[in-house]
């Protein structure tokens, strides 16, 4: 088989059976042949890889080499390498990158998607080094590494690493002669657009494979997709900020699905505080849809809403609005996909507020999803949680009254 009917087979199988990769590697650039890269290498845009090389190796090994390059990718390593000793960091790369492809090689298989690693790649065998792992990020782990090359090449021994660093007695790094490290990270020469494309792709692929339903987000392991989550900043701590919110709001429900235990004694079942934890009803995402909003930023706004929907197993309404309020669908994380973002043109918040005022709309909390750049509301509704773009304003949400401030 040559290189390129494999290249053409993974991209099948991975669209197929993998798609949230499948995805992203469609839209990468094409993959290239390069006389400079040893094996495989990535600047974040592009693959390349050394054909002579490349066409020595079994399907399984190409597999392996090029969702090793895939995974960096995702991982944005050639962007984050900036201002990094480029040895280091590539080892750094690898290890993580390695350690998530054996994290996932079992659903590859699973999906005939075929995987051998070669018999060199830095691999971590000891449960300790795999529980550090789990816990660095990329810049974590390169300090560590940075620190012990360091002492290596000042000839004292790397065990006496400090504890509080996370490294203890981990053999993560020893023995690694730097000079002689092939390293497969090009640093790209606009480092602010590949690191916002390669957000723009992943943002893409996580929330279309979500809404579609696609059964490979279930079976990708729930740390490595919260990894890559929380590296592009699709998603925010929910239960940490919006379910200790809505506690004391659900803490004044009644239901009489949990009867008051303490008159029941007296023959009377009366309701009682609200205990289903796992679920909101009757949440309202307010999101703008007006001409400043960008591609991405409604794209992390759905994505926002659906990981409420689906974290919450939440029900309630999303309302589109700019100068007015362009539709309304009633959502719950099965039917999220029908919501279809509409609007473009200027920005009142007032709109959306005053058809929720209007329309006696029976609600738990309403998130609104915008950039801010919009007149201070006059209509004054209950428990706003405001959740803003990273570059939003705050000037007209300030001060609004029992009102949240969240930055995506």
């Amino acid at each position: 088989m040559t290189i390129e009917e494999s290249i053409s087979k993974l991209k099948i199988n991975l669209i197929r059976r993998r798609p949230f990769y499948g995805v992203i590697l469609m839209k990468l650039n094409e993959l290239r042949e390069s006389d400079t890269t040893d094996i495989a290498s990535t600047d974040g845009n592009t693959i390349f890889y050394n054909r002579e090389y490349m066409e020595s190796l079994t399907e399984s090994e190409r597999n392996f080499y090029l969702l090793h390059q895939l995974y960096h990718c995702i991982f944005m390593h050639p962007t984050r390498m900036v201002n990094k000793d480029s040895k280091v960091a590539n080892v750094a790369a690898d290890y993580l990158v390695n350690y998530y492809i054996d994290m996932e090689k079992e659903e590859f298989r699973r999906n005939q998607i075929m995987i051998t690693p070669p018999k060199d790649a830095l691999m971590v065998e000891t449960q300790e080094d795999k529980d550090l792992l789990e816990k660095l990020s990329f810049e974590q782990l390169y300090e560590i590494l940075y620190k012990n090359m360091k002492k290596q090449e000042q000839n004292k021994d790397i065990d006496d690493n400090s504890e509080s660093n996370g490294e203890g007695k981990s053999g993560l790094g020893k023995n690694i002669n730097y000079q002689n490290v092939k390293e497969d990270l090009i640093r790209p020469k606009n480092v602010q657009k590949t690191s916002s494309n390669m957000r723009r792709i992943i943002q893409e692929s996580i929330i279309t494979n979500k809404m579609q339903g696609n059964k490979s987000m279930g079976d990708m392991p729930g740390n490595l997709l919260r990894k890559i989550e929380d590296l592009i900043g699709t998603r925010l701590p929910w239960h940490k900020y919006l379910r200790r919110y809505l506690s004391n709001i659900a803490s004044d429900d009644l239901s009489f699905d949990t009867p008051d235990k303490n008159h029941i004694y007296r023959e009377l079942i009366l309701p009682g505080p609200y205990e289903d934890e796992n679920r909101l009803e009757d949440i309202l995402f307010v999101i703008d849809t007006s001409g400043s909003i960008s591609d991405d930023d409604l794209n992390n706004f759905m994505t926002q809403a659906y990981n409420i929907c689906n974290d919450f197993n939440a029900t309630g309404k999303v309302i589109f609005f700019d100068s007015v309020v362009q539709d309304v669908f009633d959502i719950d994380k099965d039917n999220f996909k029908k919501a279809r973002p509409a609007g473009g043109e200027g920005t009142n918040v007032d709109s959306a507020f005053s058809y929720i005022r209007d329309e006696k709309l029976k609600y738990i909390c309403a998130v609104v999803l915008t950039d801010g750049y919009f007149p201070r509301p006059n209509i004054l509704i209950r428990n706003v949680i405001w959740c803003l773009t990273e570059d939003a304003t705050t000037r007209n949400v300030e001060g609004y009254k029992g009102s949240k401030i969240i930055k995506m």
